[in-house]
């Protein structure tokens, strides 16, 4: 037997047994598929209660409004502090806080003006800023 022959059979067993497992596969998923839905059709034990009946509105307090009132409570709750409190800042009015400096000199805006300008190169050259240097 040559070797292209060798390598045929090798082929069509490979593929056998790949058609094997899909049909295999397909027949579980078949037998899964049509048997799952059994468990619907069974009937209640007779050792159970009967479940009490539910009006639409019950269903609609547990369902609905239970869940509205919450979420109404906590957005209560989460914007109470706000509403309390000074409103701050508004457009258009004078700024009445000291001024903030973010990245700027460590002992304030004032100090700015004591700084000179190697003196702040020299603060800012281990940082990365635009430059990428890190």
């Amino acid at each position: 037997m040559s070797t292209r022959q060798a390598q045929d059979k090798t082929r069509t067993a490979s593929s056998r047994t790949r058609a094997r497992r899909a049909v295999i596969a397909f027949a579980v998923g078949m037998v899964a598929l049509v048997s799952l839905p059994v468990a619907a059709v069974a009937d209640t034990p007779a050792a159970w209660d009967d479940a009490p009946h539910v009006s639409g509105l019950e269903f609609l307090v547990v369902l609905v409004l239970i869940p509205v009132g919450l979420f109404a409570v906590i957005a209560l709750l989460a914007a109470l502090p706000s509403m309390i409190k000074d409103k701050g800042y508004e457009p258009g009015q004078a700024w009445r806080s000291e001024p903030e400096w973010f990245g700027g000199p460590r002992k304030g805006v004032e100090s700015a003006e004591e700084l000179t300008d190697k003196q702040i190169e020299a603060a800012e050259a281990d940082r990365g800023g635009t430059s990428g240097k890190w």
